[in-house]
């Protein structure tokens, strides 16, 4: 897990390599972009590629630097030199050598000049990467490892997905937690840091120097994605505070508390998710992107650094009609499922409301005002029947199936639709071309996306936890939209507002938004209920367009400088002040996450065992074996295993019979234990006494304090 200087260039170097390829993909095929779009869009090519080009030929070689050596050449092959050679045979010479359409050299600083607003985007990603730094393997004094409190949990997981992968080689990958099952999980989002362990790195800097890649396609791919859209630098830099800040009313129950208990303030730094943007006790679920969903859950990171700088493309595809711009979304679409699944579903329902939205405007030629009160009319519907399903609820027990069968039909409705408008613009001479390019789209995305879903994602989906009805998400005793006003706060109101004195055209930006919305708040796409929340952000992602789109609507009719100065402050801090309170207490928390004892018995293990060796310890989900040495255990935490559709039960139950009973071997030849780990985790949760038992058949291999490895004899 410490590796070497060797090879921890070795492995940043392979990735930069990747990088580089992207890069002059993006210079190569986004030549009318400016340059900050085609260097956002370059990195993320450069992501993908290291994510699926080794992933392929890992298939059949297995995960080892041979197939990473492979792919690396084939890469440099097919995406630089053959694009090179095309292009000298056609007598254009090298392009990103070439003067650019403007007839000016490309300049870092010309760059500089035009995205000055950028600025906006520093102290959070300085935030973010302290923070990832504390909470990402720190050695401290006395060789534990600590972290902190969004990452307490899920980095576990991650960690042990990384490490087995790159130990194992076995690809497809299965769960190191649970041996023989194959892993079901978007596991793209960790290969890329696999692909960096692989050649000797450290793990700290495997799992850390990708992240900090992706949050910058994250943090720039919304910023200029905002000010493409709402051309203008005020609104991109507004928007993108409400949405990355994001934060509701949840400080209210804190200053009110306050006033009685000053201790009720002070908690928010010192207890365990007592903060103004996840506080379960007066229902405040709307967790803050930066440290809750950004910084521990790295497939929604990967997900949401290809899917919005997608999503920007998809918007240019839109409104320049460039089939070229319609292959490129369709690639990195095609790519998601494996990457991230919500991603693909959130990227799904804005194609469809888009290409709704562009064909129909494309026969018509502009919009009507009668038009535009179809889709108040349709606004207003939508949130009649929330709040009548949310008041239906509260008086009898709805079955799961009829919120199923709701957004069924408000799926299929939208299905019809987009066939409908699909046939009408085949038949339009006009619009022929656009729907053509939309055709385009769906059969590469279904070209790339079939084999993943079949090969893993409905596998894992077929479980009954799985995709069922489900009404509100994670709304436990509030009205519906009570809920969301306390929850996202000022940005909701103003969303609300403008959604009805807003101009016609905004009405195409926002459909997806409540398209996601309506669909996420019926059914659930997975165990956890909670996690709806990663396709509903990139809802809220529309909405933080329009309400800032609004709010400087309203303030520009105040000529005075001060007034505008003071709207624009009084709403930022209404929208950001829990979030910011949120990102302080992430910023010191810290947690004790393997001790001293544990982790020098897994430096012991990854230095003396074998990759397929299997070690039986016990089902914390905290687990250093597993998550540090990249071996195999009996069974791992079933919070991780549970939401993941798998059955771990007799697993657990086998764990508890060997650690209780040693000197019946049957199950640890029917499992393949070579090693057994004892701490005080397993000596307080299987009731070890005595370990004396353990030596019939086991002998002490090492010992470190109160932690030890038996070897089997």
């Amino acid at each position: 897990m410490d590796g070497s200087i060797l090879g921890s260039l070795a492995g940043a170097g392979y990735f930069l390599t990747y990088q580089a390829v992207g890069m002059f993909l993006g210079f190569l095929l986004l030549k009318k972009e400016e340059k900050a779009v085609r260097i956002l869009l370059g990195s993320v090519f450069g992501s993908v590629l290291l994510q699926w080009v080794p992933a392929v030929f890992s298939l059949g070689m297995g995960f080892n630097r041979a197939s990473h050596i492979t792919a690396l050449i084939m890469t440099i092959v097919l995406f630089v030199c053959v694009p090179l050679y095309w292009q000298k045979k056609e007598g254009k010479g090298n392009m990103h050598l070439k003067k650019a359409q403007n007839g000016s050299v490309f300049s870092w600083r010309e760059v500089w000049q035009e995205n000055s607003y950028f600025l906006v985007i520093l102290p959070v990603f300085l935030f973010f990467a302290a923070v990832l730094s504390t909470h990402t393997i720190p050695f401290a004094e006395d060789g534990s490892i600590h972290t902190g409190q969004a990452t307490y949990g899920d980095m576990n997981m991650h960690l042990s997905f990384i490490t087995s992968i790159a130990k194992q080689g076995i690809f497809p990958p299965e769960y190191s937690m649970l041996p023989g099952t194959k892993l079901s999980y978007p596991f793209l989002c960790d290969t890329v840091s696999s692909s960096i362990y692989l050649w000797g790195s450290s793990l700290r800097l495997a799992y850390v120097f990708p992240m900090l890649f992706a949050v910058c396609q994250v943090f720039f791919g919304v910023l200029i994605f905002a000010k493409e859209v709402l051309k203008s630098r005020t609104k991109a830099v507004i928007a993108w505070l409400f949405f990355f800040l994001n934060g509701g009313f949840g400080i209210y129950y804190f200053v009110k508390g306050a006033s009685q208990d000053s201790s009720v303030f002070t908690r928010i730094f010192t207890e365990f998710y007592q903060t103004p943007t996840n506080y379960l006790d007066e229902n405040i679920r709307w967790a803050n992107i930066v440290v809750d969903m950004l910084l521990p859950q790295r497939a929604t990171l990967f997900g949401w650094a290809v899917l919005i700088p997608a999503l920007l493309v998809l918007y240019q595809a839109v409104l320049k009609k460039e089939r070229k711009y319609f292959v490129v979304v369709a690639v990195l679409s095609g790519c998601l499922p494996m990457i991230h699944t919500h991603s693909f579903l959130a990227m799904a329902f804005v194609c469809a409301m888009w290409l709704i939205y562009s064909v129909r405007t494309e026969l018509n030629k502009g919009w009507k005002s009668k038009e535009s009160k179809i889709e108040l009319w349709v606004l207003f519907g939508f949130f009649l029947m929330m709040c009548s399903l949310d008041l239906v609820r509260k008086g009898m027990e709805v079955p799961e199936q009829v919120y199923f069968a709701i957004a069924l039909a408000g799926i299929s409705a939208i299905g019809v639709i987009c066939i409908v408008l699909t046939i009408r613009g085949l038949k339009n001479e006009r619009s022929r071309e656009l729907v053509l390019n939309w055709g385009i789209l769906l059969g590469i995305v279904l070209l790339l996306a079939l084999p993943q879903l079949f090969a893993w994602t409905f596998q894992q989906a077929q479980g009954e936890q799985f995709v069922r009805g489900y009404f509100n998400w994670a709304n436990l005793n509030d009205t519906y939209l009570g809920f969301y006003v306390k929850n996202i706060g000022i940005v909701w109101i103003l969303s609300i507002v403008a959604l009805v004195f807003t101009r016609s055209r905004n009405y195409f930006l926002v459909s997806p938004s409540f398209f996601i919305w309506f669909v996420a708040e019926l059914i659930v796409f997975q165990p956890n209920v909670y996690d709806n929340n990663k396709i509903l952000y990139i809802g809220y992602l529309f909405l933080c367009f329009l309400s800032a789109d609004y709010l400087v609507e309203i303030a520009g009719k105040f000529k005075n400088t001060a007034s505008k100065g003071m709207i624009y402050a009084g709403v930022l801090f209404l929208s950001s002040i829990s979030a910011i309170l949120t990102m302080g207490r992430e910023y010191v928390s810290d947690y004790q996450l393997y001790g001293k004892d544990e982790v020098a018995v897994c430096k012991y293990i990854e230095e003396n065992t074998e990759e397929e060796d299997v070690i039986l310890t016990d089902t914390r989900h905290n687990n250093g074996v597993v998550s540090l040495t990249g071996r195999n255990i009996v069974c791992g935490a079933g919070t991780f295993l549970y939401y993941h559709g798998l059955s771990f039960e007799q697993q657990q139950e086998n764990v508890m019979e060997m650690y209780q009973n040693p000197t019946d071997l049957t199950l640890f030849d029917k499992y393949g234990v070579n090693y057994i780990f004892i701490s005080s985790s397993e000596r307080s949760n299987y009731g070890i006494v005595s370990e004396d038992a353990f030596l019939q058949y086991f002998e002490v291999a090492y010992r470190s304090g109160e932690a030890v490895l038996y070897r089997r004899k």
